[in-house]
């Protein structure tokens, strides 16, 4: 292995430790691999494959380490056997007698490197490393099904449906259609992982910091699934808990993030102009997410051809005045009966360049179910927006232009 390899490849510092088998014949081996791993992992030495596979069914390994001639059984069928235990256990070969098919067999088996003996310190250490952060990889894909399969199992659970049943069906389709952008980046990043991963016995250097940068944002997709569900739960039981606040410079950096990966934003092109000083405003953070979301995603789907949407917030001393009555062709203000607030405010607008919005359309836009997107669209996104915009007191303001484009602009009460 290359010294570039091995410094992609970062030092085992964890504050728990990992499982280390060693399977050898030899007392020698066996021995000299419990030193060098001593201070990194729990490192455990069996001298047979029968012994191996006995620990592994009774106790969580993460790494092997494996001779493939053993007398009993061979490395090989302990590989096969550590793999039918527990997919997810990370296995270096080890051999005094190279072979190309041997080598293609372990690898293809599931083996995550293969070297021969006699190894130098470097060379072993390198290859534990590398094989400690795909087990962690592994083991970040799985936590993230589960917690995605407790959020399933939350939203089919029996009581729940029935509760919602008894509310409005509004608010079971806007469960939906709120958990449908995240599950949406969800569903891509994952495809995205699928792609990287398939046929590669072992990643390093850029590829496994990519795949490290899906995780995470895989990670936040689920935390933004869970939030919301979160937020119907409350409703539902009339639960009056604070949700969670971020400042809007934050909101607008997850924004980025969320729409990075949104089909929608495939062709076209996202600006952001955030704050240039950051303020926090009174407002849940997801719920403000999920506006910001829909009104950007709505943005892009103004037009089929290219364009650029902007996001830009600004700070502003005082709550705008707007004029009584309002053009009723190219204007609506969502939120002035709610709107109670006279002091510093954070404004966040999000305009595009589409084709605008028809005065017969502008009337009904943040009506529940009303949609000019046939087949994709719900009709339930600006309405969502409506909801949350009354609900936290916030004033919501937008105007179009045939042919030149639409603004909407976000007023939420600034805390001080």
């Amino acid at each position: 292995m290359n010294s570039e390899t091995a410094a992609n490849v970062e030092p085992l510092i964890e504050t728990r430790k990992f499982t280390l088998l060693v399977v050898d014949d030899e007392e020698g081996p066996r021995q000299s691999l419990r030193m060098v791993f001593r201070n990194e992992f729990n490192v455990h030495t069996v001298e047979s494959g029968e012994k191996a596979l006995a620990y592994a069914r009774e106790n969580l390994v993460h790494i092997a380490i494996l001779d493939i001639r053993m007398s009993g059984s061979t490395g090989i069928e302990v590989l096969q056997g550590l793999k039918q235990i527990d997919s997810r256990i990370e296995v270096i070969m080890l051999t005094a007698y190279e072979t190309l098919e041997t080598a293609r067999q372990a690898l293809r088996l599931g083996a995550c490197d293969y070297l021969s003996k006699p190894f130098d310190l470097s060379t072993i250490r390198t290859a534990a490393a590398r094989a400690l952060h795909l087990r962690k990889i592994s083991d970040s894909l799985a936590n993230t099904a589960e917690r995605l399969q407790e959020l399933n199992q939350r939203l089919s659970d029996t009581a729940l449906r029935e509760e919602m049943a008894r509310t409005t069906s509004e608010i079971y389709a806007g469960v939906v259609h709120d958990i449908n952008n995240p599950l949406t980046v969800i569903s891509g990043y994952v495809q995205l992982l699928e792609e990287r991963l398939k046929n590669v016995a072992f990643l390093h250097g850029n590829d496994l910091d990519k795949v490290r940068a899906n995780l995470e944002y895989i990670g936040k997709q689920v935390s933004t699934c869970t939030a919301i569900a979160s937020r119907y739960l409350r409703f539902i039981h009339n639960q009056d808990i604070p949700g969670r606040q971020l400042a809007v410079n934050q909101v607008i950096e997850d924004l980025q993030a969320l729409i990075k990966a949104h089909p929608e934003v495939r062709f076209n092109r996202l600006c952001v102009k955030p704050l240039d000083i950051d303020a926090m405003p009174r407002m849940d953070a997801t719920d403000l997410i999920q506006i910001l979301l829909n009104l950007t995603i709505n943005a892009f789907q103004s037009t089929d051809h290219k364009q650029t949407v902007w996001v830009v917030a600004d700070c502003l001393g005082k709550a705008p005045d707007f004029p009584i009555p309002l053009d009723p062709r190219t204007e609506v203000l969502i939120g002035r009966d709610t709107f109670l607030h006279t002091g510093p405010v954070v404004s966040i607008s999000v305009l595009d360049q589409g084709a605008g919005v028809p005065p017969d359309v502008i009337t009904r836009m943040f009506e529940p179910y009303f949609t000019t997107k046939s087949e994709r669209g719900t009709g339930l996104g600006l309405a969502i927006v409506s909801r949350l915009v009354h609900t936290h007191g916030a004033l919501l303001h937008l105007t179009t232009h045939l042919g030149e484009g639409t603004t909407v602009t976000l007023y939420i009460p600034r805390q001080e």
